[in-house]
Order: structure tokens, then C-alpha cells, then sequence
């Protein structure tokens, strides 16, 4: 299941990025909040902390900046599919490595 490797792969970063469940989405955080992530029926959603004015946006990412959302971030991931998953992990990565991780 898609959701499973993905928590994996996130908690595999570090062992000190810590899994806070809260109502609406599930944030990952070390010193602070790096990734949220809400599920839906057929898809991840992610929330990342990545200024989406310097990167690339991906097919399947969006910037959030000026969009009400829960979590925190201003750069949305949609994962639907193994494929997208894949090309998240940089992402997470740098999102990861913003907040001073790594």
C-alpha cells in the first residue's frame, strides 16, 4: 500500500523525525514541522516545506502559498500512483534538509 511505503520512507530519513497524528492530517517533524500529509480515497497529499518560487513544479505538484490548506507548507505533492511516489522522494528530502534536518 502506497501510504505504508511512503511512512517508511519518511521515517527512514532519521530517526529523530517524529509521527504526530493530528485531525484532519499526519505531520512529520523534527524541530519543526517538515512534511503533513493527508490521505485521501485514491490519493497522498503532501504538504511540504519547500518555497515553490525556486523550484521546478512538477506535473503533480502545486504552490499552496496563497491557498488556505491544513498542515504547514506552501508546496502541495499529490501521489497517486508508485511512479509519483518515486519522484517524491526528493522532495521530502529537501523539505527535510529546509528545516535544518540532516
Amino acid at each position: 500500500m502506497l501510504f505504508n511505503e511512503l511512512r517508511d520512507y519518511i521515517l527512514s530519513i532519521s530517526e529523530s523525525i517524529e509521527e504526530t497524528p493530528k485531525k484532519f492530517y499526519i505531520a512529520y517533524r523534527v524541530s519543526k514541522n517538515f512534511l503533513c500529509l493527508e490521505t485521501r480515497k485514491n490519493k497522498l497529499i503532501l504538504y511540504l516545506k519547500i518555497d515553490p518560487k525556486k523550484i521546478q513544479i512538477p506535473e503533480n505538484g502545486r504552490d499552496v502559498t496563497e491557498i488556505g490548506h491544513y498542515g504547514t507548507g506552501d508546496f502541495e505533492l499529490t501521489i497517486s500512483n508508485s511512479e509519483e511516489y518515486e519522484r517524491s522522494k526528493e522532495y521530502i528530502v529537501k523539505s527535510y534538509e529546509n528545516i535544518g534536518g540532516g
